[in-house]
């Protein structure tokens, strides 16, 4: 059952547009927006059942640290050759850290790195074993305002409820032209999936696809179109968008990831943003001066 304290949204929260139904999931339901396609959860939970829900149900919590390490292996690289790849010189930090496995990487890859999480339990693991997580949202990091060089969200934006305030303070963190990447699954192949596994029909229970759906932590997929609104609404400009890596399951799931790999960067090479089969995608924004940030909000 639904509590009665979730907000049921009447219109899209990137860009006001008219909703309709993607499907139902689990107790939940996602709908998506007939203008810029992004898929959201309507009624959207509250603090609190996001709470409940973190602390008595949410499965990634309960995996194996090495074997997640090793799973995410490609998501951990593909982020530090972004890094690499924009010479990024400076203080990194990665909001939403978990365990620290991608803070170890950017360490052991020669960056100056620190991690962010809110889970107790995460960040006790990340320093028993050395790494510098530390516990709290983004306003535990107001001391280091104007002073990080890239700020790194891996699989985290899609959980949040206030993207528009969290983009608001990633800007005050970040040093004039600092990066903001994120890597999260955007909504274009699972309207595309979630649709043809269905046959069409919106009032059958949405598939998982592999944790792309996930009723009620994922509470926003947004799509390209609706990723790049919102991030110039927030002050950032949109530098470069790439294609996701698959993680490494075992099994013949690994098999199948490895080839969705491969199709996808053939696909890629061809559509770039317009090939539907990639789940995932990594965004890279650079913050825009103040004057213009604020030019861009008051538009």
């Amino acid at each position: 059952m639904i509590p009665s304290s979730m907000k049921q949204l009447d219109a899209c929260i990137v860009c006001r547009g008219d909703l309709a139904l993607f499907g139902p999931y689990s107790n939940y339901t996602y709908c998506r927006c007939l203008d810029c396609g992004t898929i959201q959860l309507s009624p959207m939970p509250d603090k609190a059942e996001i709470k409940r829900a973190y602390e008595t149900e949410y499965a990634a919590l309960k995996l194996d640290p090495d074997v997640w390490r090793r799973v995410s292996r490609p998501y951990y690289d593909s982020i530090i050759k972004v890094l690499r790849d924009y010479r990024v010189n400076g203080l990194v930090v990665d909001y939403g850290a978990a365990k620290g496995h991608l803070v170890e990487r950017m360490i052991q890859n020669g960056f100056d790195a620190r991690g962010v999480e809110l889970s107790l339990e995460e960040v006790a693991y990340a320093q028993r074993h050395g790494l510098p997580i530390q516990q709290g949202d983004l306003g535990a990091l107001s001391g280091l305002e104007g002073q990080v060089a890239a700020m790194t969200m891996m699989a985290v934006f899609e959980h949040m409820l206030d993207h528009a305030g969290a983009l608001s303070v990633v800007h005050k963190l970040l040093v004039d032209g600092g990066l903001f990447i994120t890597m999260h699954p955007t909504a274009g192949a699972a309207n595309l999936l979630g649709n043809l596994l269905r046959f069409g029909d919106k009032h059958k229970h949405l598939p998982h696809l592999e944790g792309v759906l996930d009723a009620p932590w994922h509470t926003v997929l947004f799509s390209i179109d609706g990723t790049k609104q919102l991030l110039s609404q927030r002050g950032f400009r949109l530098l470069e968008i790439r294609a996701a890596p698959q993680g490494r399951l075992g099994g013949l799931r690994g098999v199948a990831q490895i080839l969705l790999e491969w199709t996808n960067k053939l696909g890629w090479r061809v559509l770039r943003t317009r090939w539907p089969l990639v789940t995932t995608h990594i965004f890279v924004c650079q913050k825009l001066p103040e004057a213009a940030s604020e030019q861009i909000t008051s538009s």
